[in-house]
């Protein structure tokens, strides 16, 4: 019999549409912040010492300069920009106080997908766009809306810029090697 204790948390977990967390506000607090506050008051009971934060660039809200660096100022606009902003300023608070060391990553745009195709996702009804310019482009018949024709690019168009989500296991791993040896 091996006994394994857990020493590090990395935090992926909750709700991420943004559209819905204007509907559903509450659903965001209670799942992104309350579920989250829950989950550090056990790795503080349990004494943890490292934990990583999945939180969201929908914690600056609209940028006042493009690209956003580290250090803009955060004003979210929705309920899960908001909720995620909380949880980065209660870790904050909470590292103050205990052995708790934290990091937080705030990404734009994961996409990707399992190269050994073992691990994935579901969305019913899909809401993001790289699956829905292929199945549009696979079955010929689903639509696409692109929205804004004022942007600063040869077409008027948005450009995106995605981090694949092996790209993003990666850093957390990384992240957690980090708050390891001190920093």
């Amino acid at each position: 019999f091996i006994r394994h204790s857990v020493t590090d948390v990395v935090h992926l977990a909750g709700y991420a549409y943004v559209r819905e967390s204007i509907e559903k506000p509450e659903e965001y607090w209670s799942n992104n912040f309350c579920e989250s506050l829950s989950l550090v008051q056990e790795c503080i009971a349990h004494g943890i010492k490292r934990f990583v934060f999945s939180s969201s660039c929908a914690t600056y809200g609209r940028p006042d300069t493009i690209p956003i660096h580290e250090g803009h100022r955060q004003q979210p606009i929705s309920s899960y920009g908001a909720s995620k902003l909380a949880v980065e300023w209660m870790l904050k608070d909470v590292s103050e106080v205990s052995e708790l060391q934290y990091f937080i990553f705030r990404y734009f745009s994961a996409a990707g997908a399992d190269p050994k195709c073992e691990i994935g996702e579901r969305h019913s009804p899909e809401t993001h766009l790289i699956p829905i310019t292929l199945r549009a482009t696979y079955d010929g018949e689903s639509e696409i809306t692109v929205f804004g024709t004022d942007y600063d690019t040869p077409d008027g168009t948005c450009v995106r810029d995605y981090v694949h989500v092996s790209d993003l296991a990666d850093a957390h791993v990384r992240a957690l090697d980090y708050l390891t040896k001190g920093g």
